[in-house]
């Protein structure tokens, strides 16, 4: 199996974190070193992407606690992070796995479906859309950039996450679209859950999505 460094950083301020996917980025793209997968969390932070509806509520606000807000160069519309949610960059050459660009954001919604049904929630893909759902609502978002076949940023799943940010926004260019967790489909009882509404442990959560991203992507993750 190829090999893939992994990185776990923690939580990481969302500016600090995009300055290390850029240094990764350059120096995958010249071969210095092998594909990297960077799994970590955010504080509090809004980030657009290259086509994000240009309406935007929190961007009317003038508010200093607000969370951070960030204008990238990834694809996709607008999204929310915080603490609770898992995000995954994978730095990678995409040709070594796949020639299809549709084919890899397929295999990142892979690596969360397959993460969700270890935890015994049922999710699928949405005709039309990109990224994860439960029933009709999103559950994880993807937002890739990919240059000379080398990619960055990436994907994001909702575990434990505070979800009343994402009503200032317009998750992923989608009106009306209403964002869940797993804490919030698992919290619903119908799983017959003892503790209704409790937190997950995120380390357990990050753990299986690590071993699903090997699986799909078919490498061995070398701290």
């Amino acid at each position: 199996m190829r090999r893939c460094k992994l990185l776990q950083p923690g939580l990481v301020e969302y500016g600090k974190a995009w300055d290390i996917q850029r240094e990764l980025f350059t120096a995958r793209t010249n071969n210095e070193i092998d594909d990297t997968l960077i799994i970590l969390q955010h504080p509090p932070t809004y980030t657009f992407g290259r086509t994000s509806e240009v309406e935007q509520p929190v961007l009317k606000e003038n508010d200093p606690d607000a969370p951070a807000v960030y204008f990238t160069d990834r694809g996709g519309g607008a999204t929310y992070h915080g603490p609770g949610q898992i995000v995954g960059y994978p730095i990678i050459g995409i040709k070594s796995y796949t020639s299809d660009y549709h084919t890899y954001l397929r295999m990142l919604e892979d690596v969360m479906i397959k993460t969700l049904a270890d935890f015994q929630i049922n999710s699928q893909r949405k005709k039309g859309f990109t990224g994860v759902w439960v029933d009709e609502k999103k559950i994880g978002c993807i937002g890739v950039r990919i240059i000379r076949d080398f990619t960055m940023h990436g994907f994001s799943l909702n575990a434990n996450n505070d979800l009343a940010p994402f009503d200032n926004i317009i998750p992923c260019n989608i009106k009306g679209v209403k964002m869940t967790s797993m804490k919030e489909v698992l919290g619903k009882g119908i799983l017959g859950t003892k503790n209704p509404g409790s937190e997950l442990n995120i380390l357990a959560v990050e753990e299986c999505l690590l071993k699903k991203y090997s699986e799909v992507f078919k490498v061995t993750l070398e701290v």
